[in-house]
C-alpha cells in the first residue's frame, strides 16, 4: 500500500540538510552585515546592524556648524535610514532561504 505524501515527505527530508546548512550560512552572513544611512546634507553617517543597533557614527567637521536642531535632524535621518536599509536586507536574506526552503511554492496538501 502507499501513501500519497509519503514521496514529497522523503524528498522534504533529503532536503533538509542541504536547507539548514543554507540557514546557517544565512544565519552568519546576517550577523556580519551591517547598513549605512545618510543625512541629507551627506554630512553625517550612521551604521545600524542588522538588529537595527546603531554601531557608528561619522560627523563631516563641516557638521558642527549646523545648530543643535539642524545636526539632531541630521542624526536622525541617517540613523532612520541605516535602520531602514539593514531591514531591507535582513528581509531580503529571509526572503532568499524562504523561497528555497523544502515545500516552498508547493501547495498545502490538505489544501485543494
Amino acid at each position: 500500500m502507499t501513501f500519497p505524501g509519503l514521496d514529497r515527505i522523503e524528498a522534504l527530508a533529503r532536503n533538509l540538510d542541504g536547507w539548514q546548512r543554507e540557514l546557517a550560512g544565512k544565519m552568519a552572513e546576517l550577523e556580519d552585515s551591517s547598513a549605512e544611512g545618510v543625512s541629507d546634507s551627506g554630512l553625517v553617517r550612521v551604521t545600524a546592524s542588522a538588529d537595527g543597533t546603531i554601531v557608528s557614527t561619522d560627523v563631516n567637521a563641516r557638521a558642527m556648524r549646523f545648530d543643535s536642531y539642524t545636526l539632531a535632524e541630521e542624526f536622525t535621518a541617517a540613523a532612520k535610514r541605516a535602520q531602514e536599509a539593514a531591514a531591507a536586507r535582513v528581509r531580503e536574506l529571509v526572503g532568499e532561504v524562504m523561497a528555497d526552503a523544502p515545500g516552498a511554492g508547493q501547495p498545502h496538501p490538505d489544501r485543494y
